[in-house]
């Protein structure tokens, strides 16, 4: 039997502005269903990021304003693992070689660890960044990545900050800004992303587009979007899970900007090209997800709250059903997995 498509959205509230929630739908299908008063959910979850197990489709984490909350029946129910209350979870990772070891980035910093496939967690550390540009909101990592041979070595991109850089799991962090600034408007890293056969690439989203290292963020350079599209910044950046050569990156004027689109790289950030086609994005794009069972299906979602698909690695694309009206102009956690 053949299996089937899920796509799962969040209103994440960024702004301040817009109704959090937290949507499902099978591929296909015309409406959304809301899960935001599934069983065991906190009230109005602001869904920033979606993450599915990578060996269990049906095991599903969300990072909320509450916490993180995990699922074992794709989004039926919930529990809350034993997470400090409170903590604003906005980035999730696994690591490659035992993904039942796990890491959270916060508001505030904060960097948790499971060992238990998110049962339990500990604090790890706070990564400091002194010279960052005081914001009204606490500098947060909005992203989180592990190389897949050196698993010890991992990146976080903080809002507002730049990158920070372990070489010891979490354990202790330096910042490593060098060549982002002043070039880059406040250090404000959106997504960081590892690629490259032997992780020998780092990428992370920032305000004048995609930069890359690959001396591991000992010093960054702009793959420079701007030479292949007058729209570059980036709020999103990801690898495919079927080449880690080829990049996906979601761009827009600025946050609030009402155009945004698709770039794809295939070198490694060497060259981009646009991805979407035939379609026309209202806004920023926010997240990009690729299903890692058929990664010829990616979506998007951009911060007005549309939704793209393409189920043939780009060739065709449809715009999916709105989400509702109240749940626009906020940021979103987007995921898709196959069963």
């Amino acid at each position: 039997m053949a299996d089937k498509s899920y796509i799962y959205v969040g209103a994440g509230n960024l702004a301040g502005s817009g109704a959090p929630g937290f949507w499902s739908k099978e591929a296909g299908d015309d409406h959304w269903h809301d899960l935001s008063e599934s069983e065991g959910l906190p009230p109005g979850p602001a869904t920033r990021v979606i993450s599915f197990h990578p060996q269990d489709p049906n095991l599903m984490y969300i990072g909320t304003q509450r916490g993180l909350y995990k699922s074992t029946d794709r989004g039926n129910t919930w529990r809350r693992p034993e997470l400090a209350e409170g903590r604003n979870v906005l980035s999730i990772a696994f690591r490659p070689d035992n993904p039942s070891v796990m890491y959270l980035g916060t508001e505030g910093n904060e960097v948790y660890r499971s060992d238990d496939g998110g049962d339990n967690w500990k604090y790890m550390s706070t990564i400091v960044n002194p010279d960052a540009v005081q914001m009204s909101f606490p500098i947060r990592i909005l992203g989180l990545a592990i190389e897949r041979a050196n698993p010890e070595h991992m990146y976080a991109a903080l809002e507002v900050g730049g990158t920070a850089r372990s070489l010891d799991g979490g354990k202790n962090w330096e910042i490593t800004n060098k060549n982002l600034a002043p070039l880059v408007d406040m250090l404000d890293s959106h997504a960081i992303t590892v690629g490259g056969h032997n992780s020998e690439a780092v990428f992370v989203s920032n305000r004048t587009g995609v930069w890359r290292t690959k001396d591991r963020a000992a010093t960054w350079e702009n793959t420079h979007i701007d030479k292949f599209s007058q729209v570059y910044y980036s709020r999103c950046v990801k690898v495919a899970p079927d080449d880690p050569n080829t990049l996906y990156a979601g761009i827009g004027l600025n946050v609030g900007a009402q155009e945004g689109g698709i770039m794809i790289s295939k070198d490694l950030g060497d060259t981009w090209e646009r991805f979407d086609h035939g379609v026309k994005p209202n806004s920023t794009i926010m997240g990009i997800t690729i299903n890692d069972k058929h990664p010829e299906q990616v979506y998007f979602v951009s911060r007005l709250g549309q939704i793209f698909s393409t189920h043939d690695g780009g060739a065709s694309w449809n715009e999916e059903p709105p989400l509702p009206e109240e749940n626009s102009n906020v940021g979103m956690g987007i995921a898709c997995v196959s069963v």
